[in-house]
């Protein structure tokens, strides 16, 4: 079950999408890799607001400026960089203190004995 609502996401990212697939995701990963791992409930539920927040990122792009002559627009975060590529998931990292989120998707060494 769900640790945080689509009104609390949209309390920390400004968005107009609907982020109840988003928080799904993000209660998976906490449900699947964080729980059982020694982190307080509160904890756990702030790392979810952020990851949440960080899913919904990837759907809409925030952005971090714009100019109208020639029309640029720059976004935050960089494309293919996992959680680290967004402000949201940079938060969600730096509150798990078990590390488990700042390694994920990072291949692990595996030593075999013949």
């Amino acid at each position: 079950m769900a640790r945080v609502t689509d009104l609390e996401v949209k309390e920390i990212i400004e968005t107009l999408l609907d982020t109840t697939p988003f928080i799904g995701t993000a209660t998976l990963i906490v449900d699947e890799d964080l729980v059982g791992q020694g982190l307080s409930d509160a904890r756990l539920r702030e790392i979810e607001l952020y990851l949440a927040a960080h899913f919904t990122t990837l759907r809409e792009r925030q952005l971090q400026s714009e100019e109208f002559g020639d029309a640029k627009d720059v976004f935050l975060g960089k494309v293919g960089k996992g959680l680290s590529s967004s402000i949201y998931g940079q938060q969600a990292i730096a509150l798990d203190t078990t590390g488990e989120l700042k390694s994920q998707g990072k291949t692990r060494a595996t030593l075999e004995v013949l």
